[in-house]
């Protein structure tokens, strides 16, 4: 499935740095999530600082990878008319309240 996070038109640039060089296809929830995240669209465009270098990439960066989460599963949850509950079933864990957690400590 196509990307719910980014412009129908195509993603022509980083989703979080605006870069337009060295990009690369992100998985927001991998491992033995990622076909969740493709199936339901929950992929980004990101530049390869972004994406995979210390100390700002989502790899590295917990907040960075979090805040990222969060903001997937506010658009999964609106796309599909889910409710957290529901999200949780699928992806086994509400980022809305880690995400609050990681940004006040």
């Amino acid at each position: 499935m196509k990307s719910i996070m980014e412009a129908e038109n195509g993603p022509r640039c980083c989703y979080l740095c605006g870069a337009t060089q060295n990009l690369e296809k992100h998985h927001i929830f991998g491992g033995a999530l990622r076909k969740k995240s493709e199936r339901y669209g929950l992929t980004v465009t990101l530049c390869h600082d972004c994406h995979n270098e210390p100390p700002h990439g989502v790899h590295f960066d917990a907040v960075r990878n979090n805040n990222l989460k969060a903001e997937a599963q506010i658009m999964c949850m609106m796309y599909n008319v889910w409710d957290v509950e529901d999200f949780v079933r699928e992806f086994y864990k509400n980022y809305l309240l880690n995400n609050e957690r990681s940004v006040k400590s």
